[in-house]
């Protein structure tokens, strides 16, 4: 059951990280990305603390490795940035997906750099979500709203990239210090990152629609508890298979933006997501 231990948090992330996506962007209207990553980081520095005063581990290692973890995280951080940058210019059910699928580029680097294996079903997994993610980035159109979808997506893709390495990167860090003390340096990393991004764009001005606090707060706190679950995924599991499994929190994603934003799917963005429901039982093989 131990060899299991990830699958519960693994479940829990893609709940919560599926459920705070749609949320996030529905209180696009009422906070901008600046001050939405602001409120984020507040969130995050508060529960992660929390959470290493709770659980917290010895924390007597090396220097380098505690330089290690912070740049781990901080590549996550950067790459929450671009992200909440995509969400102004596409639909969440694309940019979102992109953004989120990055296992296939973790596991690439965590079969060369951690030397972890894969079966042929996991493998086949994976190949289904990459086609996913190419069917979810088509868009048809043409013109202006084209150009800014393609800007969403560039976006999206770099946060793919960052987030990819930074799993890597954790994983091989976990196994030193533990997911306690990892999430206690991204509680104070990536704050610090998001609180100069908001600096840099606002000029120290906040500026909150008070008509959408309730759905602003809900997102933050989603998205703050998913980033707990995911890092207890990792420290527990192998990257290589948590952090495909935890890429199909799109599903939710999609089905909660359908209901809640009456955002619409093309023919090829359905097949997309049935291929990610394909996923699901190739994993368990």
């Amino acid at each position: 059951m131990m060899e299991l231990l990830w699958l519960p948090f693994t479940l829990g992330t893609i709940f919560l990280c599926g459920v705070g996506q749609v949320l996030a962007k529905e209180s696009r209207s009422g906070v901008s990305s600046a001050d939405y990553t602001l409120l984020f980081g507040l969130h995050v520095f508060l529960m992660f603390t929390i959470y290493w005063v709770l659980f917290h581990e010895s924390a007597s290692f090396p220097i380098g490795t505690w330089l290690w973890a912070a740049f781990a995280a901080s590549l996550s951080g950067f790459a929450y940035v671009v992200y909440y940058e995509s969400m102004k210019h596409g639909k969440i059910s694309i940019v979102g997906t992109v953004a989120g699928a990055y296992a296939p580029w973790t596991v690439i680097l965590a079969l060369v750099f951690l030397g972890e294996s894969l079966s042929v079903f996991e493998m086949a997994a994976i190949a289904l979500t990459v086609l996913s993610v190419l069917l979810f980035t088509y868009a048809s159109g043409n013109g202006e709203g084209q150009r800014t979808e393609r800007k969403g997506l560039i976006l999206a893709l770099c946060a793919f990239f960052l987030w990819g390495t930074s799993a890597v990167m954790a994983k091989d860090v976990l196994g030193d210090i533990g997911n306690t003390n990892f999430l206690l340096v991204f509680g104070l990393v990536n704050p610090a990152i998001w609180t100069v991004y908001w600096l840099a764009s606002t000029k120290g001005k906040l500026c909150i629609n008070g008509a959408g606090i309730g759905i602003l707060e809900l997102s933050l706190l989603f998205l703050a508890l998913g980033g707990i679950t995911l890092y207890v995924s990792f420290d527990n599991g192998p990257v290589s298979i948590v952090s495909p499994v935890t890429n199909l929190y799109p599903i939710v994603t999609v089905l909660v933006a359908k209901v809640r934003l009456k955002e619409k799917l093309t023919t090829r963005q359905y097949l997309a997501l049935a291929m990610l429901f394909a996923c699901i039982p190739l994993f368990a093989l």
